[in-house]
């Protein structure tokens, strides 16, 4: 198969292409607007409004800025005809009423393509990160819940709360980015947040008598912010 992202040749930026691949900002495929990487949607609604271009689920691109970048460039090189399909809105309508707005979907083979090799890049980093993780023994935090010291591999930690204190977040080889998962869940128990049902405590031992009483010493599964931390969520589109 043709790999799509080898030959992918970035914007040149005042920082080289280096700098457009780690800035946060995405750039509007069509002009000079951009956007902070969190503000994807606000993109794709100027996207929307003032370019009439439709991204079909865009929720699944696995890498949205280098997405985005990818098709800046070919909608450079050819008329955005060649790669969308034309939706008309209010075809009935006089012809000064009538609207186009352009599909980009999977259903291009090049877009399928695209998408696939992103989704296998961040498979591959993210399979690369929990392999580090794995034999790491640099490791070093805090109990969350009795403040003991823990060194070496992660294991040791997630073993002890999960037998000690019984917060069980999963097997340790099924977590990854384990340093941001745990900053996560402490800054919630920092601002007096049940880790479950995410109600807010007027203080530190009333938040600890409702999670030992209520068996809240576990996480949300419903939580979409822990999908991150679950290797398994990696092995899916999106």
């Amino acid at each position: 198969t043709e790999c799509i992202l080898e030959p992918l040749s970035l914007p040149e930026s005042p920082g080289g292409v280096a700098a457009v691949e780690s800035s946060p900002y995405v750039p509007c495929i069509f002009c000079k607007e951009c956007y902070p990487l969190a503000e994807q949607n606000q993109l794709l609604k100027h996207m929307i409004i003032e370019h009439k271009l439709v991204i079909a689920d865009v929720k699944l691109v696995a890498d949205f800025r280098r997405f985005i970048l990818y098709w800046k460039k070919r909608f450079a090189e050819q008329p955005i005809t060649d790669f969308c399909s034309v939706i008309r809105t209010n075809s009935e309508a006089p012809l000064e009423e009538q609207d186009n707005y352009f599909l980009l979907c999977d259903v291009l083979p090049e877009d399928r393509l695209l998408r696939e090799q992103l989704q296998q890049k961040r498979l591959r980093e993210i399979l690369e990160q929990q392999q580090r993780e794995r034999y790491d023994i640099s490791f070093h935090s805090m109990c969350m819940f009795c403040d003991q010291e823990f060194t070496g591999n992660r294991s040791v930690l997630l073993n002890h709360m999960a037998r000690e204190h019984a917060f069980n977040i999963g097997l340790p080889d099924n977590i990854v980015n384990c340093y941001e998962f745990l900053a996560v869940l402490q800054e919630k128990l920092n601002n007096l947040q049940c880790l479950y049902c995410e109600k807010v405590f007027r203080d530190k031992n009333t938040l600890k008598d409702h999670m030992r009483k209520k068996q809240h010493r576990r996480i949300n599964a419903k939580n979409k912010e822990y999908d991150k931390f679950y290797i398994i969520n990696y092995l899916v589109s999106g």
